[in-house]
């Protein structure tokens, strides 16, 4: 499962489940403000590179704004600005690291991904901030764990082990547990007025959960192929975004006779006319929110279209 994939996952089940946490994310920045964020801290995995080219973190309630909850347990997503500053603050302000030698920078840099620095290294991109400080953060350093999510702790420094292999796992993580009500990171995931909110849990819950077997089978003439936003041209050839909704409409609304649809909304941008592409749809139907999938045929504007169930699990199938 690629992180996009993940992330339209965990999407599609906030704005079933809380869509006021869903509608806070931000949409992502230019490309060129992407890669100036990255040439401000250190160079990215393509993974966060992919993050990135999904939205631009969440936006905060100011003054008597309502809470809008957070989308990571106990977290709040970062903007590309928030990025950069939590990065720079936390490269100025380091941790006491004197009892291991005046070389041990140089040595915490040159760690595999995964271990112990006990200090901020420049390597660690954040992309969440805790109320406290504490930060989750990609490890870039090399080696096999390379790109592993990690708390960095404004006391505990990355004293603690990696919280998932990748960025993509983390995010599934999340949407299981939102989706099932599992404890994730010691809390268990409520909803309030529209929006997650995270709480402790005083239960004995297992951590881990499976995600629901998918129940409905969906057959296409052609395998699905992924693509990462970011790595989309000026010169691509690129499908008509509002065609593909018209047809998606259409289709919900003959599906749906006689009910009111609205909306048709996807976090993609721009989009490849390359057969296989996937692209999620959100639509309103009778004010209840539904999810569909589209998938380009690399013919035109022509796209596959068929409505997912409400949980989300379905198998494609190919005749291929």
């Amino acid at each position: 499962m690629t992180l996009t994939d993940a992330w339209l996952r965990y999407m599609q089940v906030l704005h079933q489940k809380a869509p006021i946490t869903a509608g806070a994310m931000r949409p992502p920045r230019t490309l060129a403000e992407r890669e100036d964020a990255e040439r401000a801290t250190a160079p990215w995995t393509a993974e966060i590179r992919e993050f990135f080219s999904l939205h631009d973190g969440q936006k905060r309630p100011t003054g008597g704004e309502a809470f809008v909850g957070s989308v990571f347990p106990g977290f709040e997503t970062l903007c590309l600005d928030e990025v950069v500053a939590e990065h720079r603050y936390s490269r100025e302000h380091l941790h006491d690291t004197e009892d291991l030698g005046d070389e041990w920078g140089s040595v915490a840099r040159g760690q595999p991904a995964g271990e112990v620095a006990h200090m901020f290294v420049a390597e660690y991109i954040p992309f969440a901030v805790h109320g406290c400080g504490d930060l989750l953060c990609i490890d870039t350093r090399g080696g096999q764990r390379q790109g592993c999510v990690r708390e960095f702790g404004s006391e505990g420094a990355d004293e603690s082990d990696p919280e998932s292999a990748s960025l993509a796992d983390y995010v599934d993580s999340v949407r299981i547990s939102v989706e099932s009500g599992i404890e994730h990171s010691g809390l268990v995931p409520t909803v309030e007025d529209g929006a997650l909110v995270w709480d402790v849990d005083f239960s004995e819950n297992p951590v881990q959960g499976s995600a629901p077997e998918p129940k409905v089978m969906i057959r296409l003439p052609f395998a699905l192929t992924h693509f990462q936003p970011s790595q989309i041209g000026p010169d691509d050839d690129l499908i008509d975004l509002g065609a593909v909704r018209q047809a998606v409409l259409d289709t919900a609304r003959s599906l749906h006779p006689g009910a009111a649809i609205e909306g048709g909304e996807s976090v993609f941008h721009r989009v490849p006319r390359q057969q296989g592409v996937e692209i999620s749809w959100l639509v309103g139907i009778d004010r209840e929110a539904a999810t569909f999938v589209s998938v380009v045929t690399g013919i035109g504007n022509e796209v596959i279209v068929h409505e997912l169930p409400e949980d989300g699990s379905a198998t494609f199938v190919f005749d291929e």
